[in-house]
């Protein structure tokens, strides 16, 4: 029997069907208290984006398709894509005093979709973005204890990420593009989509 993979120790995309162990933090969101997959640290988007809250981004590809069905008729939105972009698991809800996240829990999920691409009606939405890869085109990125690229303007481990034709990776969490080869930021899917 093989070991089950850390999805952040990944150096592929996660094969659709196959289990891996994935941070979760059991929060509300879109009406169910439930352990929800995150990706990438916790953060707030103050400083380009103007989003002063504590919050996780969902990673899409491992939530169950009851997950996906509640939220999809609560939003009424046809991708979930952009529901992950558009509400991340926030400390902040109208008229609620926040409560604060609690430490990720390590779950065994399945992978139920494929990709984790940044959607691009949120690159053309916000103008914050364009200022975030203007700021970031250029940087390097760092790299973690395995030796595995992570994107510099969150931190989020980008070896679970496949490639596209020109060796580039666009970041789950606020849609910089980055050249696996150069491990650098070339700017931004708000560029792309615009």
């Amino acid at each position: 029997m093989s070991k089950i993979k850390h999805v952040e120790t990944l150096t592929s995309a996660p094969v659709v069907g196959e289990r891996y162990l994935v941070p979760t933090v059991l929060y509300p969101w879109f009406g169910s208290t439930e352990p929800w997959p995150v990706m990438g640290p916790k953060h707030t988007d103050a400083e380009h984006i103007g989003f002063d809250v504590d919050h996780y981004h969902v990673d899409i590809r491992f939530l169950s398709e009851a997950q996906v069905r509640r939220i999809e008729r609560k939003q009424h939105y046809e991708h979930i894509e952009s529901i992950a972009a558009g509400f991340p698991l926030a400390t902040s809800r109208i008229g609620v005093t926040p409560d604060p996240h609690p430490e990720p829990v390590l779950r065994r999920l399945t992978c139920r979709r494929a990709g984790n691409d940044y959607p691009r009606f949120a690159a053309v939405s916000h103008r914050g973005l364009k200022a975030l890869a203007s700021a970031y085109a250029g940087r390097r990125c760092g790299r973690n204890a395995a030796g595995l690229l992570v994107c510099p303007h969150k931190g989020f481990v980008l070896g679970s990420l496949e490639p596209d034709k020109d060796g580039r990776v666009v970041c789950p969490l606020h849609g910089l593009v980055i050249d696996v080869a150069a491990g650098a930021v070339v700017g931004g899917k708000c560029a792309e989509a615009a």
